[in-house]
């Protein structure tokens, strides 16, 4: 693969990262809100709120993988750290598998995407940010 194709991969898929991790930044409420965010924390902590900064540290996960990612560094760690929060994200955030009508529709959509991006994120694992990147690999 063309180190200009795998530049061209690391832009976009850690847009989606940076760009959703900075929102969550902003509107830290949102996240720890969120269906899947307090399913995962009843599993980790039954009966208690989801706390704040767990908030920050998803958005924290998502920005700075992003960055690693966009920058080539420490890119297959990055991608491998990604894939896994890819996995965690979709079961719990995305369960259409317990839904009907719409809301089976729209999670059906986004689990499909996270899948999509999973498989991104696991090429760059397997064959490195190449070398227009810090890493230079």
């Amino acid at each position: 693969m063309s180190d200009i194709v795998k530049l061209i991969s690391r832009v976009l898929l850690s847009g989606v990262f940076i760009l959703y991790g900075y929102y969550k930044f902003m509107n830290v409420n949102g996240i720890i809100n969120n269906a899947g965010t307090k399913h995962f924390w009843e599993l980790v902590s039954p009966g208690t709120a989801v706390p704040e900064w767990l908030g920050y540290v998803i958005a924290a996960i998502e920005v700075l993988g992003g960055v690693a990612v966009l920058v080539g560094f420490l890119t297959r760690w990055a991608a491998w750290v990604l894939v896994i929060w890819l996995i965690l994200v979709t079961y719990f955030g995305h369960p259409f598998w317990t839904m009907d009508g719409d809301p089976r529709a729209a999670n059906l959509s986004n689990f499909m995407k996270n899948l999509a991006i999973m498989g991104g994120y696991l090429m760059l694992a397997v064959s490195g940010p190449g070398r227009i990147s810090i890493d230079r690999s």
